[in-house]
């Protein structure tokens, strides 16, 4: 590895061009070495560790926002195109990022992050205050010596290191930020950060070259707003979910699904219908509506994140359903928490599952209508209808009262056998008749969770 100091901007500009194309540029404002002395390029998970049930979730709003926004995307499994939203919007990932362009690297090496959790008094659409916390971020000039590490694309390859290109997942339209920073993602790197034999060269310049170099690069410009960036807008339009562990004799405090640096203030003094504050609630704790009248024999399996968002391959048998369905006329899967569609007011909140006759049950989502902080109505999405055979296999039959978006919903059977696993293996723990609760989850529901008045 070459090492060179770089006084003026010429000599800079020098420097990178001398190492020709097949190269990827990392910058950082500071230098951190390994214990055999050379630089320590270490992956955000390496860094701040990871914290499962997050990294689920953000993963699976990751996909759903790719699946939304870029044309002709499939799931087909691919880690560094999953992780590239966690990495890019605030969460954390197995691959290091990295630049085709020179300029952007200059930039990172030349501007310090800095963010800190504020706390906003808002109104929702009813005018009922909340305080909202977010957390403001910000990057600022650097008076040090800055760090560009150029990167060898063929030594990556020789390693079996991928170096995925983001511009496989450039949106249809705007332009997300991963676009505007040419950024790649390098890894995955699991048990240490990046090799010492794909560097090519630390080349270290005064913060003041380096951001001349940078040229017109800017925190708006490679952090641009949700009207130019569809996959921040996507992720800013997510429900908030209420602080629990704050006090609630006063105004209550909610925070994002989904944490994220906000590089401006997208709040407004009155919120939207669509900004959905979510009480955590249980949809048995509700009070019956009163045009509601069922005499179905229910059991409800209550589970968080996980379980829900989790990913899994479909599974055709399912005996731990297959037994519930034998003594239950409807299996209710609930979510705590809301599931974001980009449909206004409307949210998923679980998965049910209800016999008809001829051996047949219907898979569908279970719906609420929740515009701010009221809960205004729950009902049934259609969904897909199976027949379960005499050896309990489930096989896909047409119905009448199928869903027409033409979508086989494959999340949605997934999560049927990630649930029958968890029965198996008793991490949805049997309660009382009628009610399983996943280990860790709080089965109450805030008392302040109940219907709202009409608008």
């Amino acid at each position: 590895m070459d090492e060179l100091q770089c006084e003026t901007l010429e000599e800079l500009s020098l420097a990178i061009e001398r190492y020709g194309p097949g190269v990827l540029f990392r910058g950082q404002a500071q230098h951190h070495l390994c214990s055999d002395g050379l630089p320590s390029l270490s992956t955000s998970f390496q860094r701040q560790g990871c914290v499962p049930d997050l990294m689920i979730k953000w993963t699976y709003y990751a996909k759903r926002a790719l699946q939304h926004l870029v044309h002709g995307w499939k799931d087909t499994g691919d880690t560094a195109t999953d992780q590239a939203i966690l990495q890019h919007y605030g969460f954390r990932s197995f691959f290091l990022d990295a630049s085709g362009d020179p300029r952007v690297a200059a930039w990172f090496a030349s501007n310090s992050f800095r963010s800190e959790i504020r706390v906003n008094l808002v109104e929702d659409c009813f005018e009922d205050p909340v305080w909202l916390c977010t957390r403001s971020a910000w990057f600022t000039p650097t008076e040090d010596i800055g760090h560009l590490y150029l990167i060898s694309q063929k030594s990556l390859r020789r390693l079996g290191i991928q170096a995925v290109h983001l511009s496989e997942i450039a949106t249809g339209e705007g332009a997300p930020r991963y676009v505007r920073q040419d950024a790649y993602m390098v890894g995955p790197l699991i048990q240490s950060g990046l090799s010492g034999e794909c560097i090519l060269c630390h080349i270290t310049a005064p913060a003041v070259v380096l951001s001349k170099y940078s040229a017109n690069n800017s925190t708006e410009w490679l952090f641009p707003k949700p009207s130019d960036d569809p996959v921040y807008r996507e992720l800013l339009a997510m429900p908030w979910e209420k602080m629990r562990n704050v006090p609630n004799n006063g105004l209550e405090s909610f925070r994002r699904s989904l944490e994220l640096p906000e590089y401006s203030s997208h709040l407004q003094k009155h919120m939207p219908a669509r900004s959905a504050m979510y009480r955590p609630f249980w949809t048995r704790d509700l009070p019956p509506p009163p045009e509601c009248q069922t005499s179905t024999k229910m059991v409800q399996l209550l589970c968080g994140s996980s379980l829900y968002h989790g990913a899994s391959p479909p599974r055709l048998i399912l005996p731990e359903i297959n037994k519930l369905l034998k003594e239950y006329d409807e299996i209710s899967i609930e979510l705590d928490g809301l599931v974001y569609h980009g449909m206004g007011t409307q949210y998923g909140k679980g998965i049910g599952i209800v016999k008809m006759p001829e051996d047949i049950v219907c898979v569908f989502e279970y719906g609420i209508d929740h515009p701010g902080l009221r809960i205004m109505g729950i009902g049934r999405f259609y969904g897909l209808h199976y027949r379960i055979d005499s050896n309990g296999s489930w096989e896909r039959v047409t119905h009448e009262d199928d869903c027409t978006c033409g979508s086989d919903h494959p999340e949605n059977f997934s999560l049927l056998g990630r649930v029958d696993r968890s029965l198996k293996d008793q991490w949805l723990e049997y309660v009382k008749p009628g009610l399983y609760v996943q280990s860790g989850v709080e089965p109450t529901s805030d008392p302040r969770a109940t219907w709202g008045e009409p608008y």
